[in-house]
């Protein structure tokens, strides 16, 4: 069969997708935390440069700027790789569109719990940590884990500068094989790379839906469904 002979070859590939979405995934929540800090500044002067920036990248198409990363800014001194460009482009794309996600949930969190976390001495990262996050999370995971599976599609654009992924991986596979034997093996071979994907990303979804379920337990009650825990009770399940 196709697939394994040239298995250690496609698994290859895999291995470098691998990689390439988890910088992306770890870049893409670097730039979202740095953006929603941004979007939450009291200084309008930090505020509105930081909103217009989110913006352009999230109404940019994706491809765009991934070639832009790659042959545009090498002419203002900024020169990368074909891997490291795909990742930072697709990086800050992730970025914008997880600033507002984390923004979103973090306003969820009412003012009475930031209040009561002063209250009980616990200021600045220790209060965000320890109350604000924990409560604002299930706001947070259900989008963030949709932008985590659409980094990890997005990998496959690294295909497109000429990095060694899994797609590419295929598209050379099907390319020497046609040339040398006759006769397109692409319908197996796409439809083994479609089957990867789909399990990476389900994968992702069900790793989401764990952590979603024990960030929702201070919200469930005695009779197992989940309902909005009054404030101090949430306070009082975050501090313990």
């Amino acid at each position: 069969m196709l697939l394994l002979e040239f298995q250690s070859f496609l698994l290859d590939g895999l291995l470098n997708t691998l990689f390439l979405s988890a910088v992306m995934i770890a870049g893409g929540t670097f730039f979202a935390v740095i953006f929603a800090a941004g979007l939450s500044a009291q200084s309008a002067w930090l505020r509105r440069p930081v909103y217009g920036l989110v913006e352009c990248l999230r109404d940019i198409p994706l491809m765009v700027t991934v070639l832009m990363v790659y042959f545009v800014l090498p002419h203002a001194g900024l020169s990368f790789n074909p891997f490291w460009s795909s990742a930072l482009s697709v990086s800050v794309w992730g970025g914008a569109n997880g600033a507002h996600i984390i923004r979103a949930g973090l306003l969820s969190v009412p003012s009475g719990q930031r209040e009561a976390a002063l209250s009980s001495g616990l200021r600045g990262w220790k209060g965000l940590f320890l109350v604000i996050l924990p409560q604002a999370m299930p706001v947070i995971l259900p989008p963030y884990v949709s932008l985590i599976t659409s980094l990890t599609q997005a990998s496959s654009l690294g295909a497109v500068l000429g990095v060694n992924e899994l797609l590419r991986s295929a598209q050379i596979l099907i390319e020497q094989t046609t040339i040398a034997r006759g006769g397109s093996p692409a319908y197996l071979v796409y439809g083994s790379i479609l089957i990867v994907y789909f399990a990476l990303c389900w994968s992702i979804s069900a790793l989401g839906a764990k952590l979603e379920r024990h960030f929702a337990k201070p919200y469930l009650r005695a009779n197992g469904k989940t309902q909005p825990a009054a404030p101090t009770v949430a306070l009082q399940a975050t501090m313990t």
